[in-house]
């Protein structure tokens, strides 16, 4: 397949998509960045399976031969290298494969922090059926302690929030999103390029979604 045709069907609304940014591209977290190594205690591989699954509107994963994608991968992670290489974007930075960044800071005791965790799709048991991308980034909102620098989940939120601090507590949502573009096979041999909207990052007021460049 040809460059000026991925691009192409990257730009469409029919093939719309997130950009993908492979990690030896993302650059390293600055000296004056606030990345903390506190795990939020995030989604499990199998909810992530199933977030992942209904956003590419599937039932259930494509059952392949090993090795089937060999033949195939390496022409598309080319083309996907190239695309995503002339996209402007800002990625939030990892760190060991976790890490917990302050977006928001209202609150003198909890702000608003993004947990980002990478996620392969071989540790999902994917890499038989989707091409490209190997990794996600996944990224929730959560609350943080300034002080401590810990992490409450976005599960534990409404434990912190009672009748008399729902005024003292920050808001803690989505402020950007990005559609990125996933390759895959089905059991049938046929290609697809679907794709998933993924958080990029967090805070109070409500943003928009990028789409591929």
């Amino acid at each position: 397949m040809s460059f000026a045709f991925m691009t192409m069907l990257l730009g469409s609304t029919l093939a719309a998509a997130f950009v993908l940014h492979p990690v030896e591209e993302e650059p390293a977290a600055s000296a004056d960045s606030s990345v903390s190594h506190h795990r939020c205690q995030g989604e499990s591989l199998q909810s992530i399976r199933k977030m992942l699954l209904a956003a590419l509107n599937m039932q259930t994963e494509p059952q392949l031969p090993v090795d089937v994608l060999d033949s195939v991968r390496e022409q598309w992670r080319r083309t996907f290298a190239a695309v995503s290489h002339r996209a402007t974007h800002t990625i939030i930075p990892a760190a060991d494969g976790y890490s917990v960044s302050p977006d928001s800071t209202n609150s003198a005791s909890l702000k608003c922090c993004s947990t980002a965790s990478e996620v392969f799709m071989k540790d999902l048991g994917w890499d038989r059926w989707v091409i490209h991308p190997q990794s996600l980034t996944i990224v929730q909102c959560a609350l943080c302690n300034s002080d401590m620098n810990t992490v409450q989940c976005p599960s534990s939120q409404s434990n912190v929030q009672d009748a008399n601090s729902q005024d003292q507590v920050p808001c803690c949502q989505p402020t950007s999103q990005e559609m990125v573009p996933v390759v895959y096979m089905d059991e049938s041999s046929t290609t697809f390029i679907s794709s998933v909207q993924l958080t990029r990052s967090c805070g109070c007021e409500l943003g928009g979604v990028q789409q591929p460049a």
